[in-house]
């Protein structure tokens, strides 16, 4: 399936390449090479939308891009992960294994 989200972008972000979605509230952040904004919408709805992409939940409020994962760094049983632009992820117990299993790291 190809995925829906990307067609949400607003305007200023058309066509740029999409490193994580964070639920902020009621709201999403999209973090892209070309800034980021707000979206409103579900955080489930965008989960959705996002398959066929090639990402993964990491936490129950982030959605990060396999591309842009440049460095993962673990300290307190828990891992985070280094996006191109600086960004940083959590990535929770629930999600680590399933993470792992999959090679991202």
């Amino acid at each position: 399936p190809t995925a829906r989200f990307p067609d949400r972008l607003p305007m200023k972000l058309r066509g740029a390449r999409i490193r994580a979605v964070q639920a902020e509230d009621h709201y999403l952040r999209i973090h892209t090479d070309q800034g980021s904004d707000l979206l409103l919408m579900r955080f489930s709805d965008a989960l959705d939308e996002l398959e066929g992409l090639e990402g993964a939940q990491t936490h129950r409020s982030w959605w990060v891009a396999r591309d842009a994962v440049q460095a993962v760094s673990r300290g307190d049983g828990r891992a985070t992960l280094t996006l191109d632009g600086g960004l940083t992820a959590p990535v929770s117990r629930r999600y680590s294994k399933a993470l792992r299993d999959s090679g991202w790291y």
